[in-house]
């Protein structure tokens, strides 16, 4: 009896130790609170719009009743040129958040507008032995007639500028009449006398790059 009851002591003190011990793990992992979650931080991101007004390029239209040939008469080893007025083309609009360098192009082929039923001559005008020949000026010569040159509202010529953020800038423009003159005065003057009966207007294609200038550190926003 008594070595049962001693028994029976040992099998409770392992018992409560292993209770214990029990108690113990149980506090250490389950004991304390634990919980996750997400959070945010936004911010806006800066707007880019480059444009001539509502296109991404614009087209300048000299009317030829606001330009003509040279009035000078022809001289050897020499041209003969006659400028318009500086004329307003284009508005460039920077609608972004951030400044932009810009740099402009014009394209390589006039479009002329002609006189009802007008045509270019099949070959152009030439000289043949001092005869004139041809039907007309071919589009190709009317072609050598005309150059335009950016420029700012004071007539000096651009080709690069800083728009600033939410900014404008006025493009303006110079055509220049230059006489085809190395192909001698006949030729020369029959050119220029037939893009003036013929002609009615004369456009250029205009286009920009524009490349950022500045750059935009906007704060953060934070959210649930």
């Amino acid at each position: 009896m008594t070595k049962k009851k001693g028994i029976a002591s040992k099998l409770f003190l392992v018992l409560v130790a292993l209770t214990l011990l029990s108690c113990c793990f149980l506090g250490t992992t389950f004991a304390r609170y634990t919980s996750g979650g997400t959070g945010k931080a936004t911010t806006a991101v800066a707007k880019w719009d480059i444009s001539f007004g509502e296109t991404e390029d614009a087209e300048v239209s000299i009317s030829m009743e606001a330009l003509s040939p040279s009035m000078a008469a022809w001289k050897s080893g020499s041209n003969r040129t006659n400028m318009s007025q500086v004329v307003k083309v284009a508005t460039l609009k920077n609608g972004g958040d951030v400044d932009a360098d810009v740099t402009f192009a014009v394209g390589d082929t006039e479009t002329f507008t002609l006189q009802e039923k007008a045509q270019f001559g099949t070959t152009g005008y030439g000289d043949n032995g001092g005869e004139l020949t041809g039907d007309g000026a071919s589009e190709w010569q009317a072609g050598q007639l005309f150059s335009i040159t950016l420029c700012d509202q004071q007539g000096s010529p651009v080709s690069d500028i800083k728009v600033s953020a939410k900014g404008s800038y006025d493009v303006y423009a110079i055509v220049t009449w230059t006489s085809y003159d190395s192909n001698g005065e006949a030729v020369a003057d029959a050119i220029d006398t037939w893009v003036g009966k013929n002609v009615t207007s004369v456009a250029f294609s205009i286009t920009y790059t524009a490349v950022q200038a500045s750059t935009a550190s906007g704060g953060l926003v934070s959210g649930d």
